[in-house]
């Protein structure tokens, strides 16, 4: 493949190449010095009150910088994902991979000066290591103000699977081992070319040390994913990938269903914590096996809940039971499962029901019948004092009963002991109650 020319571009060309302002799902902004004090927002489509837009985000990282400004500034050290996630950005909630990237950082701090120098000398060993291993041409890259350089090579959106993700660390791989002879003046930092779930510096932004802009150089192509693979000479293993997860998918024997008529049983629970934690695992398995599975953005809460209801019913077996579930409804890797259930490996989380209720409304679009509820009639006044009387009564005819038994109880007992009847002051003493109460049952 030929390589183009680059020329530097408007920070707005980069945000189309990649349809920064527009995601599908999410993606992160974030900033160490944002008035708020939070370091991570949203771009995009959800309900959250961290959910921001570019402009309103660099107005709020101001900081006073100086290198070249000696002033205060606006969209200071900021920072986006260049792929997309579900929801909060973390590798579980990855939904999109758009791009691949090489972070290459200077080994130390450079005079502002010679900044622009060092990126202009870095880019042309880029060029000359990439060609010679015959790799294809990045689409741009991004001098972050302070020597290094962020190479993209951006592709139309595709799924975040397990296998696409695979390859992602694949591609990245191919791109660090084919730089790793570049000056000792910089390093590849391997850790964020490696990460599909890292922040990169957004073009147009400042750099915090030297107050130089983060500018964008464009004019190489964007790739179809399946393109860029077959470039790198992926493509066959690609499709091992997609055989070998395939294969993990145990089909069960078909077992045609006895004509005889089965007697349904129903599940009896009773009101402990483990029955109602029971419950629980229950409504979430057959409302996801109805679908067939649990839908993306849905996994990472599914998975939580799920461990945290084994964990009351049984510790020792509790991360057991969620592997199988994983494997037929999930499908998260063991390392993703294992990263998911730290925390609740550690902390027992009691939930309220009021507060169970909402998190499964939110998982399953419903409110399970159990976990309703009922909302307290208010009484007038005449049914209180009616339930009141009744209640008086009640309790009144029971005593009566009771004391009625005592006085019987201690007659026949005196009269089996003397051979004769007893006097009222002897059953009044024998049964530990008032004369008064015996005489009322002397004749019953």
């Amino acid at each position: 493949m030929s390589w183009p020319e680059y020329a530097i571009a408007s920070p707005k060309d980069f945000y189309e190449l990649i349809d920064f302002h527009s995601p599908k799902y999410v993606r992160a902004l974030f900033s160490n010095n944002h008035e708020s004090g939070r370091k991570i927002f949203l771009l995009g489509n959800r309900k959250s009150s961290k959910v921001t837009d570019l402009k309103t985000f660099k107005r709020k990282t101001t900081r006073y910088v100086q290198g070249v400004l000696n002033c205060k500034s606006e969209a200071v050290n900021n920072y986006y994902s260049p792929n997309e996630f579900y929801s909060w950005p973390k590798a579980i909630n990855l939904a999109l991979l758009r791009a691949n990237w090489i972070d290459i950082d200077v080994t130390e701090k450079v005079d502002v000066r010679r900044v622009r120098e060092l990126e202009h000398d870095l880019i042309e060993e880029v060029f000359q290591e990439l060609k010679k291993n015959q790799l294809p041409p990045f689409t741009g890259y991004v001098c972050s103000g302070s020597g290094g350089v962020h190479l993209y090579w951006i592709y139309d959106p595709v799924e975040a699977s397990e296998v696409n993700k695979e390859l992602w660390k694949l591609v990245a791989n191919i791109f660090i081992k084919s730089l790793k002879n570049i000056s000792s003046f910089w390093h590849i930092d391997t850790i964020a070319s490696k990460r599909a779930y890292g922040n990169l510096r957004i073009p147009g932004s400042v750099h915090g040390r030297t107050g130089l802009q983060a500018r964008f150089f464009s004019g190489g192509p964007k790739y179809q994913f399946k393109k860029l693979l077959n470039c790198l000479n992926l493509e066959s293993l690609r499709d091992e990938l997609k055989i070998k997860k395939e294969s993990r998918v145990v089909r069960l024997p078909f077992k045609p269903k006895s004509n005889e008529g089965k007697q349904q049983i129903q599940r009896r629970y009773g009101h402990n914590i483990k029955d109602w934690w029971l419950k629980c695992i229950n409504t979430i398995q057959i409302h996801f096996r109805k679908q067939g599975k649990v839908p993306k953005g849905k996994r990472d809460k599914t998975a939580f809940i799920l461990f945290v209801a084994f964990q009351h019913l049984n510790k020792e077996t509790a991360f057991e039971k969620l592997i199988k579930i994983n494997e037929e409804l999930i499908g998260f890797s063991l390392e993703e499962l294992d990263g998911l259930t730290k925390t609740a490996k550690i902390t027992i989380y009691n939930y309220r029901k009021e507060t169970l209720a909402e998190y499964l409304e939110e998982l399953l679009g419903y409110c399970p019948e159990y976990l309703c509820t009922k909302p307290k009639v208010k009484l007038s006044k005449d049914e209180i004092t009616q339930r009141q009387s009744k209640a008086a009564k009640s309790t009144a005819a029971k005593k009566r009963n009771n004391s009625q038994e005592i006085v019987a109880k201690a007659i026949k007992q005196l009269t089996k002991e003397t051979g004769k009847k007893p006097t009222q002051r002897q059953v009044a003493e024998r049964a530990g109650v008032g004369l008064r109460t015996v005489k009322r049952y002397w004749f019953c």
